[in-house]
């Protein structure tokens, strides 16, 4: 067997560790399991995760960057509401297309969340920190920055109750249709509280 960089058998015990988890849950997550799906030796994933919390965690931590780096983005000034329909348009097509990974990040967070509660509200504030980031970069002058938090929520509850809606019925006639209909009442919602821009006196 070739030996590869530690980055890389890395990779590949998150990839296993996500394949199996979508199938087993987290307790059937077994690092033999794990280890036989990556091909590699159950020595070199417990030399690369110490413990099996240690790779759950490094898992959900690359999935929620990976998600970012997958193209989640907002044009700069385009507003605030249509920041919120597009970032909504996003997060719908990673899942239909990532359906495994969608599935393992649930199956993970609630497992994170009976481990351990703080740790549960810290991994779901970098999810909603992510997503008023991006919705910050689309704000106008004339939008509501207060309505910035309260959208990135928003947008979490969606895509949380669109994932298992599509991992059960896988349609897509459906999912389009629903997050059409949310997107343009997320638009409505920021239109709705816009400032009045004063003109300066002449």
């Amino acid at each position: 067997m070739a030996r590869l960089p530690a980055g890389q058998r890395r990779e590949d015990y998150i990839t296993a560790a996500v394949q199996i988890i979508a199938e087993r849950g987290v307790h059937g997550a077994t690092t033999r399991r794990i280890a036989e799906r990556a091909q590699a030796p159950l020595a070199s994933l417990h030399y690369c995760f110490h413990t099996k919390e240690e790779l759950f965690l490094a898992i959900y931590d690359d999935m929620a960057a990976s998600q970012m780096r997958d193209g989640f983005h907002v044009r700069e000034g385009s507003g605030l509401g249509r920041a919120a329909a597009a970032l909504l348009r996003q997060i719908a097509a990673w899942f239909a297309t990532e359906d495994v990974y969608a599935q393992a990040q649930l199956e993970l967070f609630f497992w994170v969340l009976r481990q351990d509660s703080d740790l549960g509200k810290q991994v779901y504030q970098v999810h909603l920190d992510r997503l008023e980031g991006l919705l910050r970069q689309g704000l106008r002058p004339d939008d509501d920055v207060k309505l910035v938090e309260v959208l990135a929520r928003a947008l979490a509850s969606v895509a949380d109750g669109l994932v298992p809606q599509w991992l059960t019925f896988k349609d897509p006639v459906m999912r389009d249709t629903t997050v059409d209909v949310i997107a343009e009442s997320l638009e409505r919602l920021a239109d709705a509280h816009r400032i009045p821009q004063t003109t300066a006196a002449g």
